[in-house]
């Protein structure tokens, strides 16, 4: 036998092993192996070098396998535009639920943020039941806590926000997220955090400043500069940081339970109350008095529905096909979006306005950046 094959076959002994075997299972595949060699040995007739026996690792990497595969390359890229139309149009309709058609107040903010938990929760409610009963009691205190943090107090804060912001520059202030998430976990966590993460976060935070008054020049005209603006937009800065704690808890204290768990449920507990706040509020009375109230109905109904529980479907999905790293690049995406919409709806925007939003961009893109090795 040429010593050429033999060394292909010792080569393919090393490299066809799987990863994580326990020991039978790798004894079992030595074997596989080594019977194999000892065909080829008796059989040189048979010498297939390129094809060594068909292991649980290299059938992942079998043309038949990668070829069908490749059919689907196209759906994590739609289904990550999908994400961040959805996700960036959130504001939008937002919009459209707290103001009617003549500009004057629709749906007070926290009831719309209560409505929209509630909606949210009981579409997930299927997915909720059936985990249930599955969680400790210490998962449930921070299940809990996450549906509030997490969940509640951001939509109030973002509802209440844009009763004086454009919903382009809550998309925009909404990329903050990422950054908030990194100081968290480096000042409760202990997470390390490197010298182009720190130029990201003193970058984000630069174009968040510099958002903040270009809006300002736009929004008021008097001396007060950016006074009337300044609340709402540390309104949205605070529910980024509700983001940012959210993931850190549930990164630290839940990682045993998988993210459709963990949504669903926190979603669940959170509309609760909110389904409490919604039926004695004013919105039940709104939606049939109201000459706009069917259309505030149904933009809140997408909000939660598409917005909040169809999103993490479909950011779950995109988890599976890739990666956490690359699910997160939707945040560049949002507020493409997001400035789209206000720009369709009339809303203002500038160049500053841009700017500033592609250098908060910048930094969430230097935050999440890998150092080259």
């Amino acid at each position: 036998m040429p010593f050429r094959y033999f060394v292909r076959i010792r080569t393919l002994t090393a490299t066809c092993k799987p990863h994580g075997q326990n020991p039978k299972a790798k004894r079992k595949n030595n074997v596989t192996l080594y019977l194999y060699q000892c065909k080829l040995l008796l059989h040189p007739a048979n010498i297939r070098p390129c094809k060594p026996p068909e292991t649980q690792h290299n059938l992942i990497s079998h043309p038949m396998v990668s070829h069908s595969s490749q059919k689907q390359r196209w759906a994590p890229t739609l289904t990550l535009l999908l994400l961040g139309f959805v996700w960036g149009s959130s504001f939008i309709l937002m919009k459209w639920g707290l103001f009617a058609s003549d500009g004057s107040p629709l749906f007070p903010p926290l009831e719309l943020a209560a409505m929209r938990i509630a909606i949210a929760g009981i579409a997930l409610l299927p997915v909720s039941l059936t985990h249930w009963k599955k969680l400790s009691r210490p998962q449930w205190l921070w299940v809990s806590f996450i549906g509030l943090v997490g969940s509640f107090v951001p939509a109030v804060l973002f509802a209440t926000a844009q009763t004086e912001l454009p919903s382009a520059m809550a998309g925009m202030l909404n990329a903050l997220s990422p950054i908030w998430t990194l100081l968290i976990g480096f000042a409760l966590f202990g997470l390390s955090v490197k010298r182009n993460q720190l130029l990201g976060i003193g970058t984000g935070f630069i174009g968040t400043i510099w958002l903040i008054q270009a809006q300002g020049s736009v929004h008021t005209h008097t001396s007060e500069g950016v006074e009337p603006i300044l609340i709402p937009s540390l309104l949205l800065v605070i529910a980024t940081v509700c983001y940012g704690i959210s993931v850190n808890i549930t990164r630290e204290k839940l990682r045993k339970l998988s993210s459709p768990v963990i949504a669903s449920c926190s979603l669940g507990l959170a509309a609760m109350p909110a389904s409490a706040i919604v039926i004695n509020g004013d919105i039940p009375h709104l939606i049939v008095s109201h000459p706009d109230g069917l259309q505030g109905l149904i933009a809140v109904g997408i909000l939660g529905a598409l917005g909040t529980a169809g999103a993490l479907v479909l950011f779950n999905q995109l988890i599976a096909w890739t990666s956490a790293v690359t699910a997160a690049s939707v945040t560049y995406i949002i507020p493409i979006f997001a400035a789209f919409w206000g720009w369709w709806d009339g809303e203002l925007l500038h160049a500053q306005h841009l700017a500033a939003g592609l250098c908060i961009l910048l930094g969430v893109w230097l935050t999440n950046r890998k150092n080259k090795k």
